[in-house]
């Protein structure tokens, strides 16, 4: 008996739809069949690269006319209440870009309705399946550097030059009120919380040093564990440094956040280069990865995830659930920079609690 393909229907024809349709390419036992956006020019153009089969103006018509076994929506978070709720209500299962809507009370509410519903919503939170970040997992979990007590994950990015996001494919984000935290952010306390689990405090510090934005572009993030103490270390507003920052002779593509995790036996050192290093008293190991495939890689990787969990019924490692955890955590920053205090995720966490100040 042939494999079932899934088939599924994308919603957003923009700057990241083009990356996750390459990655849909490598993805086993699924193909994207249909596409939905409201700008013809640039949906037909990758309707024709990638071999889809059928265009839509909205996605109700899509829903309508084409049997799908799944919705990937790949737009921006302003529209990720409607859409997920428009899917859901059809019985499809949704993977949804990220950031997870514009606010948490947002957030649950499509999180409830999914459960209600008895769909199965993930959000397509990819870094931690970057194979740099796996392989520090794995040697964790050997213990290889003891009780980790220090976490350090950081990256510097030039983004105050007067074009700004002009030439950059997601422009829009010149005008989003939250920036650096929210929109990059997001992917670090993720990763984080794939690592560690979810801290008990977070205390942040934001700003906004370029001109030409609207958002934050540096952020310092402290969480706080039992005995462990994580820093999220991200500047948009920085001239790299390179042999530090990025490879030399690096293009800025090639950019990727570096990852120390200090322990009682040893450190784990991810360095520009995508060379994993593990040192101890006694020994160095290293492992290389390509920056060139592991990116592209993980994409896949999170996109099969997604997949395999539909075929078995196995958990989702990103949720809707575990990503209003992540989502909670984005907030607490926020009111801890405006507040300039120490915040516990559970003061979020409760019901009727939601942190939406500037939303």
């Amino acid at each position: 008996m042939p494999k079932k393909i899934w088939r599924g229907g994308m919603i957003g024809a923009g700057a990241w739809s083009e990356v996750q349709l390459q990655a849909w390419a490598g993805v086993e036992n699924a193909e994207i069949i249909a596409l939905t956006d409201r700008h013809p020019e640039r949906r037909d153009r990758l309707l024709r690269r990638f071999a889809i089969k059928h265009a839509f103006d909205d996605i109700e018509t899509m829903l309508d006319e084409v049997e799908l076994d799944f919705v990937d929506i790949c737009v921006r978070p302003y529209s990720h209440a409607h859409l997920t709720q428009l899917a859901a209500g059809r019985g499809l299962p949704v993977l949804c870009q990220k950031p997870f809507c514009e606010s948490l009370e947002e957030a649950r509410e499509v999180v409830k309705f999914c459960e209600h519903a008895s769909v199965r919503l993930m959000i397509n939170e990819n870094w931690r399946w970057q194979a740099w970040y796996r392989k520090a997992k794995e040697l964790m979990g050997y213990d290889a550097i003891g009780k980790p007590f220090l976490g350090k994950i950081f990256q510097r990015i030039r983004s105050t030059l007067p074009n700004g996001f002009v030439d950059h494919p997601q422009a829009y984000f010149a005008e989003m009120p939250r920036l650096a935290l929210y929109e990059l952010g997001v992917h670090y306390l993720d990763t984080l919380r794939y690592l560690f689990g979810d801290p008990d405090t977070v205390f942040a510090r934001l700003h906004r040093v370029s001109p030409y934005i609207q958002g934050e572009d540096v952020e310092l993030v402290v969480l706080g564990y039992d005995g462990l103490t994580c820093l999220i270390d991200n500047s948009w507003a920085s001239v790299q440094v390179p042999g530090i920052d990025i490879p030399e002779g690096a293009r800025h593509e090639e950019l990727l956040s570096r990852l120390e995790i200090d322990g009682t036996e040893g450190t784990l050192a991810l360095k520009a280069d995508g060379s994993l290093h593990l040192l101890t008293d006694k020994e160095h190991q290293q492992w290389r990865f390509s920056h060139q495939d592991t990116i592209p890689a993980s994409h896949i990787a999170a996109q099969q995830h997604f997949i395999e969990c539909l075929k078995t019924g196995a958990e989702f490692e990103t949720s809707g659930v575990e990503t209003l955890k992540t989502m909670v955590l984005v907030y607490a920053a926020y009111l801890s920079a405006e507040e300039g205090r120490v915040v516990k995720p559970c003061e979020l966490l409760k019901e009727g609690n939601t942190y939406r100040r500037g939303l």
